[in-house]
């Protein structure tokens, strides 16, 4: 059973008591719609000895409803009841959580289950899905294996399909929206997407265009393009060597883009020479010399990667010898030049950290080193790496004088670099590949003002792969300031005011909601409505 595989796969502890969460949210989309419904069959299924079961996208149990109280004891034995992670990470084989990563409905009958502790019931499930046929949820009829019944997958697929009709009347306008525009501007043989900041729609070609990162990058792109003049934009995505052509579609509750693609002629295309991790961060020009290398930014702005890859590009495979200037430690001048003589090539880092006292060596290696290359003496390549704001006045001198080959850009300036280097910074400090960025997630880190560079982002990166439960990393799983996205709208002053309390109420409590809500002196339910209000839930329970 390939849910087993993925179980064993995943090391999940066969005895495990699933981990339970207090801050579920019971008054979400899927809560309102499946509510009635739930109601309704839990007063037929009377007598039956079967109880209802109904989880949120992340596999956490957030209503149960039956009128045996026996059974009710016995399923807290089992820990199935209202908060409890019931998601096939947390407890493998089971009706709740696999029928949700199968995307079908799943029958799991006694030792079926992987979980010892639920061989003894027996359960059928099936996925929740909103009309854009994504899923948010599952609901499961189970019980006591000697109540099971072949009659249980029918019923579950039937209260199934009640619940996505009640979810079709709250679809949200927007979706209607995208749905005319889809129909109105593609056709079949262009590659078209019609997108908006949550979800998008495809035609079979522009399918090949489409990712969780680009998608995020495109939606980031464009309503960040200055729009005044046309509705119509002409933009080449650095990261994918790809013409957009986007139209800006006003019709709805909210704006949304039409983007067509195209790859550009071939005498056209640009020789990219940077990863795609770097492509728009960098300003390059092609050195006069290749004696010494400077690659100028702001502190974590990639410099150092900027420099590898030039060396790896120009080098032949030569090594290269990294040293990083540190202001507390004198750096051995001597031993460096030694290498240089020796035909190594050396990387310097941070020579904005060289202090003026100190300055005059660095100047005076860099003049021999370029005498010795004129002279034919020596065949080495000298980078550097340099902040020009915070170098000392004669380091500012030399960065002037040699003239940076590129210049790096901060990251907050160059969002679209995100999505690339989150998938490098994962696959190094998760070598398994077991985690992938929701695109929710992707975006707050689009948003955010990254002050330290990339360095904050591989350490918050780093940081969340290691706490993290779940393979799939959420919004809710990134530091509490992170979290929150930009505001769609204007707000007043007033609404400023109360959204920027509940973000720092979130953060003070480490975004436990219902502590939030304490502290704001308001209900839970309350915060809920407060927090779709001002779009800080968006992403992850929104359809």
């Amino acid at each position: 059973m390939r849910s087993w595989r993925r179980s064993l796969g995943n090391s999940v502890d066969s005895a495990a008591v699933p981990p339970r969460y207090e801050d579920i949210d019971t008054d979400s989309i899927l809560c309102r719609a499946a509510a009635p419904v739930l109601d309704r069959w839990q007063h037929q299924l009377v007598d039956t000895g079967t109880t209802l079961f109904l989880s949120d996208r992340g596999g956490s149990i957030v209503a149960r409803r039956t009128s045996d109280h026996g059974l009710l004891r016995r399923l807290d034995r089992v820990h199935a009841a209202e908060g409890f992670d019931y998601s096939e990470d947390a407890m493998g084989t089971n009706g709740l959580g696999t029928s949700m990563i199968e995307k079908r409905p799943i029958y799991v009958e006694g030792s079926q289950h992987y979980n010892d502790a639920l061989s003894v019931l027996a359960c059928a499930a099936v996925p929740v899905s909103t009309p854009a046929g994504m899923v948010i949820g599952s609901i499961s009829l189970g019980g006591p294996i000697d109540n099971a019944s072949p009659l249980m997958l029918s019923l579950t697929r039937e209260i199934g399909q009640q619940i996505e009709e009640r979810l079709r009347t709250f679809s949200r306008p927007q979706d209607l929206a995208l749905a005319m525009s889809f129909m109105r501007y593609t056709n079949s043989q262009r590659p078209t997407v019609v997108m908006d900041r949550e979800s998008l729609l495809a035609n079979t070609p522009g399918l090949s265009y489409v990712t969780v990162d680009s998608h995020v990058v495109l939606w980031e792109t464009l309503n960040a393009h200055n729009w005044s003049s046309s509705e119509i934009a002409r933009i080449r995505l650095d990261s994918t060597n790809v013409e957009v052509t986007a139209r800006r579609v006003v019709e709805g509750p909210r704006v949304h883009f039409v983007v067509h693609f195209a790859e550009p002629d071939r005498d056209e295309r640009r020789t990219v020479l940077l990863s795609s991790s770097q492509r728009g961060a960098v300003h390059t020009r092609q050195p006069e010399r290749t004696d010494v290398i400077l690659v100028e930014g702001p502190r974590g702005s990639g410099r150092a990667t900027v420099a590898r890859e030039m060396h790896a590009e120009r080098s032949g495979g030569r090594d290269l010898e990294v040293v990083m200037v540190d202001s507390i430690i004198p750096t051995d001048w001597k031993a460096l030049e030694d290498r240089l003589a020796k035909g190594t090539d050396v990387l310097l880092r941070r020579v904005d950290e060289v202090a003026e006292w100190e300055s005059r060596h660095l100047l005076d290696m860099v003049a021999r080193h370029r005498t010795a290359v004129q002279t034919g003496d020596r065949g080495s390549t000298l980078l550097l790496t340099a902040s020009y704001d915070r170098a000392a006045a004669r380091v500012r001198t030399l960065i002037d004088e040699i003239g940076p080959v590129a210049r790096t850009r901060p990251l907050a300036q160059t969002p679209e670099r995100i999505p690339p280097l989150v998938k490098r910074i994962l696959n190094h400090a998760d070598p398994r590949n077991r985690h992938t960025m929701s695109p929710a997630a992707l975006q707050s880190l689009m948003q955010w003002s990254w002050p330290g560079n990339i360095t904050e982002l591989v350490d918050v990166v780093t940081t969340v792969v290691q706490h993290v439960d779940g393979a799939v990393i959420e919004r809710r799983d990134l530091p509490v300031l992170l979290q929150q996205p930009a505001p769609k709208r204007d707000l007043s002053l007033i609404e400023t005011a109360e959204r920027e309390a509940i973000i720092k109420a979130l953060a003070a409590t480490g975004g436990n909601k219902s502590e939030a809500a304490a502290l704001l002196g308001i209900g839970r339910t309350t915060l809920y409505r407060r927090l779709r209000h001002f779009d800080l839930d968006s992403g992850e329970s929104s359809l």
